[in-house]
């Protein structure tokens, strides 16, 4: 009997790195890998990992975008985002020129976005999910930001007089988006009440924004009608996306008009699956629920020195640290967090460096 031959064990091969020093990296490489974690991470996170990181999370040109993403589940948040957005303009120091805006905006927020020159340099403001939560602050606010070039607006409301007013109080306005769900794509019926509100609404934009050259109106229950006043009051538009707007009829003459007129137009059937937010149903209501967080301290504003001579774990323990976020931490162990994903990108950014060095 021909014996068992033995299978080797194949060799383990130890490849030894270099221990990464982050501090190695350049100011500016590490503040432009920092920004893409958003500014939650950066105030919950980064900015406690260490005195130098904390140093570059307070530069004013750390702050000139704004992105408060977050997952909308804010009564289980240990913290006020709004709260923490007020901090995040105020590290800003009237450098500001594009914010987002997620689940928590109010009329106090805008307010008080809009006073003492913090929003003078605002180019782009991008609010989604705050129906209800924004709406009397409009007029005043967009009367200090006269340099605003892109509203985005997605399940939040605006009202028709401020639309209408919207192009004399920002003369370089050029893209509006005003995004919805879909009418009658959800199952309820045609609505002549919901239909000439709509109307009114794009009449309103037609006659306040001639000089839009991007419109996006995801959702509208507009019909032909108030399509018709878009064509005959933005004549420099080249993009328009009417997905969802299933009140439209372009069958025939009118359908073709549109084409001609229109460089980039996207159809009511055309899909939305490439959009942050699911426009074709309401489960973001649910997200919208519930109260505002627990109070949320950022305003010990202390300098980057007070942390000079401090453990890691001093750091991590200090007036900054988050107990409930490791108490309720229960992500996939197989995903990594913002911070590590930022922290990968600097180790290969790193190991390459060394590689071209040797």
């Amino acid at each position: 009997m021909p014996r068992r031959r033995k299978t080797s064990k194949p060799k383990t091969i130890k490849k030894w790195v270099k221990k990464t020093n982050w501090l190695d990296l350049p100011a500016d490489i590490t503040s432009n890998i920092l920004h893409r974690l958003g500014a939650v991470e950066i105030l919950e996170s980064a900015q406690k990992v260490c005195t130098a990181w904390r140093r570059i999370c307070k530069d004013p040109a750390m702050w000139r975008v704004i992105d408060m993403k977050n997952h909308g589940d804010l009564g289980d948040m240990p913290y006020d985002l709004e709260i923490m957005c007020r901090h995040a303009i105020d590290r800003s120091q009237g450098q500001l020129v594009e914010i987002n805006i997620e689940y928590f905006g109010t009329d106090e927020l805008m307010e008080y976005l809009a006073q003492g020159g913090r929003s003078s340099q605002l180019k782009r403001l991008q609010i989604s999910c705050c129906y209800g939560m924004i709406y009397e602050s409009w007029s005043e606010f967009l009367k200090k930001i006269p340099l605003l070039e892109e509203i985005e607006l997605t399940f939040a409301g605006i009202s028709e007089e401020t639309v209408a007013n919207a192009g004399r109080y920002c003369p370089m306005l050029k893209i509006f988006k005003y995004n919805d769900r879909g009418y009658m794509h959800d199952g309820r019926p045609f609505s002549q009440e919901i239909a000439d509100g709509a109307d009114a609404f794009v009449m309103a934009i037609a006659k306040g924004m001639p000089q839009l050259l991007h419109l996006e109106l995801i959702g509208s229950a507009m019909t032909n009608k108030g399509l018709q006043a878009i064509l005959d009051g933005c004549p420099q538009l080249e993009s328009l996306d009417l997905r969802r707007c299933f009140y439209l009829n372009l069958d025939g003459s009118f359908g073709k008009l549109c084409k001609e007129r229109i460089k980039n137009l996207k159809l009511p059937c055309d899909s939305v699956k490439d959009h942050k937010f699911a426009l074709d149903n309401s489960e973001y209501y649910h997200a919208m629920s519930g109260d505002h967080g627990a109070p949320y301290d950022y305003y010990d504003d202390s300098d980057p020195e007070d942390y000079e001579g401090l453990s890691d774990y001093d750091i991590y323990c200090g007036p900054y640290y988050n107990h409930f976020r490791d108490m309720s931490d229960d992500s996939d162990p197989g995903e990594l967090s913002s911070l590590q994903e930022v922290l990968a990108v600097m180790h290969a950014m790193h190991i390459g460096n060394s590689s071209d060095s040797d």
